[in-house]
């Protein structure tokens, strides 16, 4: 039997707002405790910094043309990650075996064979001095498969925690939305469309605020369900035939002209529309669908989707599990799994062609 050993677990997503830092105690396996969760805001300096910079990155070309702004941003983004791990670590008193770090993804095409994640894990261990695990997506990505989503295997280690009996769906609304599902015989996952990425863009280019609090906004307007279902049919949004998803994948053209809350209103439902149809799509019977992430908090967009999807949506936060660091703690998990060489993703999860292990150690020493 492995070790069971304390792990942090570090997440920036796809919003660019700042990192989710998690302690959890495990061995890779059964056991899982929950030691703590912490947040830090990325200044909006730097905020501002990493959505311009992602904003020209559309290929590894581009990356080569700004190498020297990538590295300018690759050390701010790791120093900000010591930070965080600096203060979780003291004030829950723990000092982690080893720590899981995913970086800043900028880029995502696993159909090209990369996906990029900003951050610089050799620096990162000489400040924490700390074994670190990072670029967990490639070697997947190498074996034929996506490298997302990579949070299923902790998934059905929360299920079995929490006592969940019934096939269960965990619906992950981050700036991308994807989806696991778990029943006795099937193990499955994917991304699924747009989580809040449409939202936020859009009311960032309008308003300058970085999102519609809780859907307040989007409950005002008015939805279009001829331009919804136009914009449905489009090629573009045919998203049942994707496995995972850069937020570069959809656009906000298709509301232009439309007034705040009505573009809003549409963002939103047409969010949940390619969220419940997929998941529809994909899956039949009797499940429980849990909500995770950031997306979670936005009332409108839960309201659409439970329309759709004809069932009650129940929060993670109803287990007592907060649901802003779901991800930080499965990249804690999973660097356990990867420093004892366990599988982390699967063909039903990421296309893998085998189950594999996955993430590279830098040791301190």
């Amino acid at each position: 039997m492995d070790k069971i050993v304390n792990a942090l677990g570090l997440m920036s997503g796809t919003s660019m707002d700042g990192i989710d830092a998690s302690l959890i105690k495990s061995d890779g396996e059964q056991y899982l405790d929950i030691i703590g969760n912490l947040y830090l805001k990325y200044d909006l300096e730097l905020k501002n910094s990493l959505e311009s910079f992602s904003n020209k990155i559309n290929s590894i070309e581009d990356v080569e043309k700004n190498f020297q702004e990538y590295k300018t941003l690759e050390r701010k983004i790791t120093i900000k990650h010591s930070e965080i791990s600096s203060k979780i670590c003291k004030e829950y008193n723990v000092n982690p075996r080893i720590v899981g770090f995913h970086g800043q993804t900028i880029l995502h095409k696993p159909n090209e064979k990369y996906s990029i994640q900003i951050g610089n894990a050799s620096l990162l261990s000489q400040i924490l001095k700390k074994d670190v695990i990072f670029n967990f997506r490639q070697n997947d990505i190498l074996h034929g498969g996506d490298g997302a989503p990579l949070t299923p295997i902790y998934h059905q280690l929360l299920k079995k925690k929490l006592n969940i009996k019934k096939p269960v769906v965990f619906l992950n609304i981050g700036g991308i939305a994807n989806f696991t599902y778990i029943s006795n015989e099937h193990f499955l996952a994917k991304d699924i469309g747009p989580g809040n990425c449409l939202m936020d863009t859009y009311i960032k280019k309008i308003k300058k605020l970085n999102y519609d609090e809780n859907g307040k906004i989007a409950s005002q307007g008015k939805i279009d369900l001829t331009l919804i279902n136009n914009i449905l049919d489009h090629e573009y949004y045919n998203s049942i035939k994707k496995h995972s998803f850069d937020k570069k994948d959809f656009d906000i053209n298709f509301v232009k002209g439309l007034s705040l809350e009505d573009a809003l209103a549409n963002l939103n439902y047409f969010t949940a529309k390619v969220i419940s149809e997929n998941i529809m799509k994909e899956l039949k019977g009797e499940f429980e669908i849990i909500l995770c992430g950031g997306g979670r908090k936005n009332n409108t967009l839960i309201k659409n989707l439970e329309n759709l999807v004809n069932k009650k949506i129940i929060r993670i936060d109803e287990f007592d599990i907060d649901g802003d660091y779901i991800e930080s703690q499965a990249f804690g998990y999973l660097s356990i799994r990867s420093l004892y060489k366990k599988i982390i993703s699967f063909p039903s999860t990421t296309k893998v062609s085998n189950p594999i292990t996955g993430g590279e150690l830098v040791s301190f020493s």
